[in-house]
């Protein structure tokens, strides 16, 4: 597979850990590189410090490379881990690659087929479905470019004796023979009994991936044509019509959805709870799911994926230079006075002090209407969910409502500065998924 890959790109940045896998890709691919001149290498070694011998495997990296004349870069990390370990190292190694990913440069990784055949036990020990059980692929998009795993059809074993025949020096990490691990404990006390009784399994086991993989494929192939006609313009999921789906189709369509917010896929139990909760549920509006740092909100039957904020609500912010932009929590932008564009609204008199709210309660006459209305009727009017209602900002002169910015004005029939105008406005430095609500 190196060939067909060198064939296609010519920027690699290997994941080197120094043990036998990676140094093995490591020299395969600078065997390639003798007869591809064109082809540029460079390593990555991350430090994790879990070891005695951390400094000295990163060493060992150092000088395979710099024999090799292939830039290396070093990383640690060295931040203490107590749950979920394997899982979390992972995250970081990988957010710290990223990082020194270059354009149009492939990250290859030495995985083989028993780490393929122990990420599908992995897999099973989570009651993972079709997606979880495809377990790695051999090629996928990785940020703004790919991860390539070559070695994904080869064995352990096949890798070794390539080793042993070139003569190669590698690093044992003894860790991997640490069983409290669950990588580990599948590695030595399920796959190896396995393979004795089954010599078979591991191919087999790649097959299984292979399948799950298509079939997932295949699978979101037909949910992306269904998931058209329910998919609003500001990509909110309408399930007026789910009533008459059956659950299948009503569960595939929400994790197909949600796959498209370019996030983990959902647990089985996360999507029962959003068809149990909310789609099978009348009392849905007040119902929220929460899926790591995001949530799904259910608003006019339809359902909003929107990152999970910092209550704000009660916060005050005083602006007492309007010179001078206001910067507000959360990254919700800045509210600037203008000259000629934004908002127009009566000047504040000048022992007012200017302030930003994110809560109102009451009723409200809106400038160009004729009687008053609970600000929850206005928000209604104006279709804003509840859970953004707190988050528009509201200006207040002392302890006076003037305006919902980008919403509405209040009616200043009884102020003396009602004649003299100013303009602000409410710039977002980041484009609000709900701009649409703002009329």
């Amino acid at each position: 597979m190196i060939t067909d890959i060198i064939k296609k790109y010519k920027l690699f940045l290997i994941a080197y850990s120094g043990g036998m896998d990676s140094t093995v890709l490591l020299y395969q691919l600078l065997k390639f590189k003798e007869i591809n001149t064109d082809v540029n290498i460079r390593a990555i070694h991350i430090n994790h410090n879990l070891h005695e011998n951390s400094k000295k495997w990163q060493i060992h990296c150092i000088n395979t490379c710099k024999k090799n004349y292939i830039p290396l870069i070093i990383e640690e990390i060295n931040t203490k881990i107590t749950k979920n370990i394997e899982e979390q190292l992972r995250i970081k190694r990988y957010n710290l690659i990223y990082k020194h990913l270059l354009h149009n440069e492939i990250l290859l990784t030495a995985h083989h087929l028993n780490d393929q055949c122990e990420t599908l036990f992995l897999s099973l020990k989570r009651g993972s479905g079709p997606t979880g059980l495809s377990a790695m692929s051999s090629e996928r998009t990785f940020g703004k470019t790919k991860i390539i795993r070559p070695f994904l059809t080869k064995t352990k074993n096949e890798l070794k004796k390539w080793a042993e025949y070139n003569n190669l020096i590698w690093i044992e990490d003894f860790t991997n023979f640490n069983t409290n691990y669950d990588r580990n404990f599948i590695r030595h006390k399920i796959i190896s009994v396995l393979e004795k009784k089954w010599p078979f399994f591991l191919k087999n086991c790649f097959r299984t991936t292979k399948i799950c993989n298509e079939e997932t494929k295949l699978k979101n192939i037909l949910l992306k044509e269904k998931i058209e006609k329910f998919l609003h313009f500001h990509e909110c999921l309408n399930i007026k019509n789910f009533k008459n789906l059956t659950e299948e189709v009503c569960k595939g369509l929400i994790r197909y959805w949600i796959l498209l917010k370019n996030i983990k896929s959902p647990s089985y139990k996360t999507i029962q709870s959003i068809y149990n909760e909310i789609i099978h549920s009348k009392k849905k509006y007040n119902i929220k799911i929460i899926i790591k740092k995001n949530e799904i909100r259910c608003y006019k039957e339809s359902l909003y994926f929107i990152e999970t904020k910092k209550n704000i609500k009660n916060m005050i912010i005083f602006w007492h230079n309007v010179h001078y932009k206001l910067t507000l929590p959360n990254n919700f932008g800045y509210i600037v006075k203008n000259k000629k564009e934004g908002i127009s609204i009566p000047m504040p008199g000048n022992n007012e002090l200017i302030n930003i709210r994110f809560q109102y309660d009451g009723k409200i006459l809106i400038l160009g209407e004729n009687r008053q209305k609970s600000i929850k009727k206005i928000w209604q009017e104006h279709n804003i969910p509840p859970w953004l209602r707190h988050q528009i900002p509201l200006l207040f002169y002392d302890n006076k409502l003037i305006s919902a910015l980008g919403v509405f004005v209040v009616n200043q029939k009884n102020t003396e500065n009602n004649k003299h105008k100013w303009k602000i406005s409410w710039i977002h430095t980041t484009k609000l998924k709900y701009d649409y609500f703002f009329v």
